[in-house]
């Protein structure tokens, strides 16, 4: 890096070194800090009152986006392609009990459920739940569900 703000007239502005102490405390030197173009602070530069003041914001914004809709800004860690193997579609009246019905069920197949989206139709008469699953429920698993009078029809798809 120092050739390139030596030969190219780059400029950095650095809060981390190659030559930094390992602990709190040791001798620090390091020829990129004497180049005219290199700004630095030391590595807790963003250790300030102000800096805190804006972790602290951020932190509230995304908790409260959140809380709000359920979903998270700035998240790095998520799966880039479901799991699933199947798609559990569930057309069914919008009535408390038939997903937790559902779900019981798959629970005592051992399935896992890897995503899932309920939409709920105009009247919150009837929704249709889609199911990504880890693997195909039995004949057994699908005859089951529909002994809940509220699901209107089940289909599985394969991903």
């Amino acid at each position: 890096m120092s050739n390139a703000i030596k030969h190219k007239g780059i400029r950095a502005g650095l809060d981390v070194f190659a030559a930094e102490p390992t602990g709190a405390t040791g001798e620090f030197t390091d020829e990129i800090v004497d180049l005219p173009l290199v700004y630095g602070t030391h590595h807790i530069g963003a250790s300030t009152d102000q800096a805190q003041d804006a972790i602290a914001a951020e932190t509230v914004r995304i908790i409260k986006t959140f809380k709000e809709t359920g979903e998270v800004p700035n998240v790095v860690n998520l799966a880039e392609t479901t799991p699933a193997t199947h798609l559990l579609v569930v057309r069914h009246r919008d009535k408390p009990g038939v997903l937790a019905h559902v779900f019981n069920e798959l629970k005592a197949a051992n399935i896992n459920v890897q995503q899932m989206e309920n939409i709920v139709f105009a009247g919150a008469e009837a929704a249709i739940a889609r199911i990504g699953l880890d693997q195909a429920p039995s004949e057994g698993t699908l005859s089951r569900l529909h002994e809940n009078p509220d699901i209107i029809e089940v289909n599985l798809l394969p991903l």
